[in-house]
């Protein structure tokens, strides 16, 4: 149910009935290592701001946005292939392959308007993404004694998706379908280091992550594609003891404090940053 400003009501009651099976098999090749096989459906239901035809502006960026009706519930077919190695009970290896097939997907439309922009939601016929994830999870001991207490993890993932457009669209609007699915980066990349002290009284973690240059809204042709720019966000935390019963921490988040970027073409649409923040605090346990 829904009412725009002018009164205007609609109302849209989408029903399904949907089998969604699941099947995952584990092999303990090893006593350290396991190979983990898995597929499965789900599905992705639309989210009411996408479903209700109600224009309202976006606080960044100022586009004009206004939900589709019309929109059909997404299935997702999700293969997964993994193995997993433990060499100790703090380390792990661990490589994934998988593949997920989509059902019309959801994909977040830049319409070309002579006037204000408009930005909307439709399904496209289907989607495909497949890629591959490492892990890796390792105590610094073997480098140096002082780095006993210290690990470091990562995983990065590196992905390819390809999106099938529905061909009775183009009496409507239509976009490009030599592209990446919404919102699907090539890769994302994340690190850091953790210590804690020989009688964990002190520990300190260091966070990094970044994401690939990703489609936020495909344009109507034959405007371009609406980008966001890859990222890079780096966090630190630190606790340590101050007095008895008195614990102190520190955290400070977005040290890079890189810029979101969004660009269309040759044109910069969003710049802004969010800045960083550093926060202390102090607890007490008698």
């Amino acid at each position: 149910n829904a009412q725009s400003t002018l009164g205007q009501p609609v109302v849209t009651s989408p029903r399904y009935t949907d089998v969604l099976p699941s099947l995952s098999v584990a092999w303990t090749v090893t006593p350290e290592q396991t190979l983990r096989a898995s597929a499965s459906q789900t599905l992705s239901r639309p989210e009411y701001r996408e479903l209700a035809p109600v224009q309202f502006r976006e606080v960044l960026g100022g586009d004009n946005v206004v939900g589709n009706p019309d929109l059909q519930r997404s299935l997702i077919r999700n293969l997964d292939l993994r193995w997993e190695w433990y060499p100790s009970p703090a380390e792990a290896v661990s490589v994934a392959f998988f593949a997920k097939d989509f059902q019309d997907p959801i994909e977040r439309v830049f319409l070309g308007t002579s006037g204000t922009r408009i930005v909307t939601f439709t399904n496209a016929e289907g989607a495909h993404n497949y890629g591959v994830e490492l892990e890796l999870r390792k105590g610094l001991g073997f480098v140096s004694e002082a780095l006993e207490t210290t690990t470091f993890f990562t995983n990065a993932t590196l992905m390819k998706s390809e999106i099938v457009i529905n061909q009775s669209l183009a009496g409507t609007f239509q976009t490009a379908d030599n592209r990446p699915m919404v919102g699907q980066s090539p890769y994302v990349a994340n690190a850091g280091l953790t210590y804690a002290s020989p009688d964990n009284s002190v520990s300190a973690t260091v966070l990094y992550n970044v994401a690939g240059r990703r489609i936020v809204s495909a344009a109507e042709l034959p405007l371009p594609n609406v980008y966001e720019e890859e990222r890079h966000a780096l966090d630190f935390s630190l606790r340590f003891p101050l007095m008895a019963g008195v614990k102190g921490k520190a955290d400070f988040e977005n040290v890079l404090d890189s810029p979101y970027q969004m660009v269309q073409g040759s044109v910069v649409r969003e710049h802004y940053r969010t800045g960083r923040r550093i926060s202390f605090g102090v607890t007490w346990q008698p």
